[in-house]
């Protein structure tokens, strides 16, 4: 029993020669760097594509992306729109990390978009030119050809004109 526990002990001994020793403090390391190096050879620069550890650390508090030295949320920034240096035109912005033209103000409930026209298409008011937006709602109810409702195009926009838009410029309405 004493040969085989004799042996145990010298097979360990001779393993952690062959591995490396524990310094004072349990760490494991190296053989023949004196405990100084615990993590690897300082010989042994890393690899050209991986940080050397002199370059500055990304801001603590960046949550979003690192472009350069700067934390910028690419979903909203027009300098960095989708990614770093993807710069929106002048006359864009950045949404949802695209770059985008300028949006025609919001209708409200399911009116058409109001275009070119003087006020919106379910509102009354003066009259509405043909074609004045972007779908087309006004050329149904102006042109000779459909609607021909004079009134509404040269005369005044009122409640009857938009009933037309309810009732010809499906799917939208002015309910």
């Amino acid at each position: 029993m004493r040969i085989i526990t004799s042996l145990l002990a010298v097979s360990f001994s001779v393993a952690a020669c062959a591995v490396g020793t524990t310094g004072g403090n349990g760490v494991i390391v190296k053989k023949g760097d004196g405990g100084t190096n615990t993590g690897g050879s300082s010989n042994n620069p890393p690899p050209p594509d991986q940080d050397s550890g002199t370059s500055q650390p990304p801001p603590n508090n960046c949550t979003q992306t690192l472009c350069g030295s700067d934390c910028v949320d690419i979903t909203s920034d027009p300098n960095n729109c989708g990614g770093c240096g993807i710069a929106c035109n002048t006359d864009e912005t950045c949404s949802n990390g695209q770059c985008a033209g300028a949006q025609p103000p919001p209708t409200q409930g399911n009116e058409p978009p109001q275009g070119t026209c003087s006020h919106s298409l379910c509102s009354s008011g003066s009259a509405l030119d043909e074609g004045c937006d972007t779908l087309g709602c006004t050329v149904i109810i102006c042109d000779p050809s459909y609607l021909d409702d004079e009134f509404c195009c040269a005369s005044s926009w009122d409640s009857q004109c938009e009933q037309e838009v309810t009732d010809y410029c499906s799917p939208y309405s002015c309910n």
